[in-house]
């Protein structure tokens, strides 16, 4: 049997790191996303996304599906809520 691996985190003292959120969602769009495409197309194939459609995207991120359906398209709409923290 192969040992697992347990990490013991000990309370943080000190002051908090701050994160640049910007720099995660770029890290998102530009290595995960992409992986994304062929999902995004096959449902926009399905559902005939095209002329005609309006789309609706909450929380929509990087807008990439977004700018999908728009090249087939569709009238798209993106809203995304940011709220900073302290």
């Amino acid at each position: 049997m192969t040992p697992t691996l347990v990490r013991q985190y000990l309370p943080h003292t000190g002051p908090v790191p701050r994160v640049d959120l910007g720099a995660r969602a770029r890290d998102w769009s530009e290595i995960q996303e992409r992986m994304l495409v062929p999902l995004y197309e096959a449902v926009y194939r399905r559902l005939e996304v095209g002329t005609g459609t309006r789309l609706l995207g909450l929380g929509c991120g990087s807008g990439l599906a977004l700018l999908m359906a728009a090249s087939r398209g569709a009238t798209v709409t993106g809203v995304e809520s940011f709220s900073p923290s302290g």
